[in-house]
C-alpha cells in the first residue's frame, strides 16, 4: 500500500504551503484555471522520480525551493523532497528521503540531499514491493531487457488533462516515444501473469545463457589448444567411417565431447585384418601338372582318332568284301563249281586264258568269307577300346578344368589379400593420427571440469525452459484479462458509455481498450464523443486497480485524475449548456468505485467542476475559486 499524506511545498522566502489528503477517499481540489491544480500532478510525478519537472514556468517555478511528497505506506511512512531545478535547467538529481514510522513532514528545507533519483527510485521500487524482476525481449528483437520498477507502476497512478480525455492512447505518458512498448513489457508483471518467480527465472536464465556461452567458448579454444578440438575430433571420425573402421551409419552425437573422445579411444584399439597369401610353390606345382594333363589330353586325343579311322577302314574292308561275296552269291557262283576250265561260266565261250583251277577259287572264296567273319567278330572290341579312351579323355578335361579353377583362385585370393593389406595400411595411418590426437587431449586436464560445468549449466537452463511453459503464462493473461473485462463491461453500463450492451476488454497487444461487438470489434478511439473517451478512461483503471488490489500487487494505491469533468463544459464559465446530470453520474461513479475498494485506494482529483452535492463537497480537499491558489499570494506580492 502506498498512498500520498501530503505535499508539502518549500517557498525560496523559506515559508512552506502543505496540502493534506485523506487516504483510502476521494480527495477533490476545485478552483478556477490558473490557480495551479494541474501542477499538482506534475510535483507528485517529479518527487516520485520523474526524469524531468514539468512544472509550468511562472508563479510556481520561480517561488519554489524545495518539493515534497509524504507517503503513507502499510506500516511507515516516507518523506521525500527533490530540489527545484535551477533557471534554464528541467531537472535536478538533488534528492532528499527519510522513513519512520509516524513521520512527518519537516518545516525547513534545509536538506542535505542524501539520494540520487535512480536511488530514490530503487528506494520506492523495494518499498511499493516491486521485487528484482527482468523482462527479457523474444528473440530476434533488439530491444533491450527491462526491469519493472515504480516509474512503470506510476503509468496506472496518473491522468493528466490531455490524456483523461484522449482517445488514441490509454495511459500515462503512452503518447511518449517507447512508452507503449515498456507497457507491453511490464503490465503483465504488475497483473501477476509473469510473477516474481518467473521474472527471477527469466533473469537467471538469461545470465546462464550468457556463461554458458562464455564456457563453450572457453572450452573449445582449451580444446584447440589440445589437439585441435572438436573440429579435429569429427574429421577424424569421418576418415575412420571412410575406411570402415567406423560404420557409416553409426548414430554420432557430434555436439557431445565425450561421446566423440569415448568413440575415438574404443578404435583406437582396432587391429588390422589377417591376410594368407598362397605361396608360389603350389601355384607352380598346380601349373606344372596342368601342362602334364594338356599333354596326356593332346596323346588321347590322337589315339581315339587313330582308333576311329582304323575302326573306319575295316568296317569299309568287310563292307566291300561282303558286297562282292553278295554278288558271287546272287548268280549262284558258289552252287555250282563243275564248270569247265577253258569255258567261260557265264557265256560257255572259249577263254583265251584258262580260269583257275576251281580248287584255287574255292579256297580263295573261303579264306575270302573266315576274313569277313573275322572283321565282323573284332568290330565289337574295337568299339569299347574307343569308348575306352574317350571316357579317359573327358576325365582329363575335368582335371584341366579344376586345376585351372584352382589356379584362379589363387591369383584372385593373392589379390584380394593386396588389397586387404592396402587397406589395413590406410586404416593404420587413421589410427595413427587418432592416437595421436587422444595423446594430446589426454594432457588436457580443465576440459573434464568444463564439460562438467557446461551440462550443469544446459541442465538447469532445461529446467526453467519447463517452469516457464508458454501456454501456462498464457492462460494467466487470459485469466486476468477476462476478470477485468468483466469490471469495464459492468461499469460501462453504468457510465451508459457507447454500445455498452457489448463486451468490453482490455488489449494488451495494441494497448488500448476494444468494444467487441457481433459485427466487429471497435476500438477506443472510434468510440464517439469525448464523454465515452473519459467514461472508458476510467472503466480501465479502475478495473485495473481492483484487480492490483485484490492481487495483492505491487502498484501505489492512488489515482490522480486531473479534470475529468472537462467534456461537458462547452467552456469554463458557460454554465448553461452543461449536461450537469452527466457530471454527476460521472462522480457518482468514482464516488462508488472508490467506496467500494474499502480504503485500499485513494483518488485525487484536480477540476473546476463544483458541485453543490452533499456527497462532493465533503469530499473536497481544497477550493481555490475564491482567494486561494496552490502558491499563495503572499509570496510573490
Amino acid at each position: 500500500m502506498m498512498q500520498i499524506k501530503e505535499i508539502v511545498i518549500y517557498g525560496l522566502n523559506g515559508k512552506v504551503r502543505r496540502l493534506s489528503f485523506k487516504l483510502g477517499t476521494v480527495n477533490i481540489i476545485t478552483g478556477k484555471s490558473k490557480s495551479g491544480k494541474s501542477a499538482i500532478g506534475d510535483i507528485i510525478d517529479y518527487c516520485l522520480g520523474g526524469d524531468s519537472c514539468n512544472i509550468a514556468d511562472g508563479v510556481i517555478r520561480e517561488n519554489v525551493a524545495w518539493y515534497g511528497l509524504l507517503l503513507q505506506f502499510k506500516n511507515e511512512r516516507v518523506f521525500l523532497a527533490r530540489k527545484n531545478p535551477d533557471p534554464g535547467q528541467q531537472s535536478t538529481g538533488r534528492c532528499y528521503i527519510e522513513i519512520g514510522k509516524e513521520l512527518e513532514a519537516p518545516e525547513k528545507c534545509d536538506f542535505v540531499a542524501n539520494k540520487n533519483v535512480a536511488g530514490l527510485e530503487e528506494t520506492l521500487s523495494s518499498r511499493v514491493g516491486i521485487l528484482e524482476n527482468l523482462h527479457t525481449p523474444p528473440d530476434g528483437q533488439s530491444r533491450n531487457a527491462l526491469s519493472a520498477n515504480i516509474r512503470h507502476a506510476l503509468y496506472y497512478c496518473f491522468q493528466n488533462q490531455d490524456e483523461i480525455a484522449a482517445k488514441n492512447f490509454l495511459f500515462h505518458k503512452q503518447s511518449d516515444d517507447f512508452i507503449t512498448q515498456a507497457i507491453k513489457d511490464t503490465l503483465p508483471y504488475f497483473l501477476g501473469i509473469v510473477n516474481e518467480e518467473a521474472l527471477a527465472l527469466e533473469n537467471e536464465k538469461s545470465i546462464l545463457k550468457r556463461r554458458l556461452v562464455i564456457e563453450k567458448r572457453r572450452l573449445e579454444e582449451n580444446r584447440v589448444l589440445h589437439g585441435g578440438g572438436m573440429e579435429r575430433a569429427i574429421s577424424l571420425i569421418s576418415e575412420a567411417k571412410q575406411v570402415g573402421i567406423i560404420d557409416y551409419r553409426a548414430d554420432i552425437d557430434y555436439d557431445n565431447y565425450n561421446a566423440l573422445y569415448t568413440l575415438l579411444s574404443t578404435i583406437e584399439e582396432w587391429t588390422p585384418n589377417s591376410t594368407h597369401e598362397v605361396g608360389m610353390d603350389r601355384l607352380s606345382y598346380l601349373q606344372s601338372i596342368l601342362e602334364e594333363r594338356k599333354r596326356d589330353l593332346e596323346e588321347l586325343e590322337l589315339n581315339i582318332s587313330s582308333a576311329k579311322s582304323f575302326a573306319g577302314e575295316t568296317t569299309g574292308f568287310a563292307d566291300e568284301v561282303s558286297h562282292q561275296k553278295m554278288r558271287l552269291e546272287s548268280i549262284g557262283l558258289f552252287e555250282k563249281m563243275d564248270f569247265r576250265v577253258g569255258v567261260c561260266p557265264l557265256c560257255s565261250g572259249e577263254l583265251t586264258n584258262p580260269l583257275p583251277e576251281v580248287e584255287m577259287i574255292k579256297t580263295a572264296i573261303s579264306n575270302l568269307d573266315k576274313n569277313i567273319e573275322s572283321v565282323t567278330r573284332e568290330r565289337p572290341k574295337l568299339r569299347n577300346f574307343i569308348d575306352s579312351l574317350e571316357l579317359d579323355r573327358q576325365k582329363l578335361r575335368e582335371e584341366i578344368i579344376n586345376l585351372k579353377a584352382e589356379i584362379d583362385g589363387i591369383y584372385i585370393q593373392n589379390k584380394e589379400a593386396e588389397r586387404v593389406k592396402d587397406l589395413n595400411s590406410r586404416r593404420a595411418r587413421v589410427i595413427g593420427r587418432i592416437s595421436l590426437w587422444l595423446e594430446s587431449v589426454q594432457k588436457d586436464t580443465e576440459s573434464g571440469n568444463k564439460e562438467m560445468q557446461i551440462k550443469e549449466l544446459e541442465k538447469r537452463i532445461a529446467e526453467i525452459d519447463e517452469l516457464l511453459d508458454k501456454d501456462t503464462l498464457y492462460e494467466r493473461r487470459q485469466s486476468a484479462l477476462s476478470r477485468i473485462s468483466v469490471d469495464m463491461s459492468e461499469w460501462a453500463k453504468k457510465l451508459n458509455l457507447e454500445h455498452s450492451d457489448n463486451p468490453y476488454r482490455l488489449d494488451l497487444n495494441k494497448v488500448t481498450v476494444v468494444v467487441d461487438k457481433a459485427e466487429r470489434p471497435v476500438p477506443l478511439k472510434q468510440l464517439g464523443s469525448g464523454s465515452n473517451w473519459v467514461g472508458v478512461h476510467l472503466i480501465t483503471y479502475f478495473a485495473l486497480h481492483k484487480y492490483f488490489i485484490n492481487a495483492n500487487r505491487p502498484v501505489p494505491r492512488f489515482i490522480f485524475f486531473d479534470q475529468p469533468s472537462q467534456v461537458y463544459f462547452p467552456s469554463e464559465l458557460d454554465e448553461k449548456n452543461t449536461d450537469w446530470s452527466m457530471v454527476y453520474d460521472l462522480y457518482d461513479f468514482i464516488i462508488e468505485r472508490v467506496n467500494d475498494f474499502k480504503g485500499n485506494l485513494q483518488v485525487i482529483i484536480v477540476d473546476h467542476a463544483d458541485l453543490k452535492d452533499g456527497k462532493f463537497r465533503q469530499l473536497i480537499t481544497e477550493d481555490w475559486w475564491h482567494e486561494n491558489n496552490l502558491i499563495p499570494e503572499n509570496w510573490y506580492k
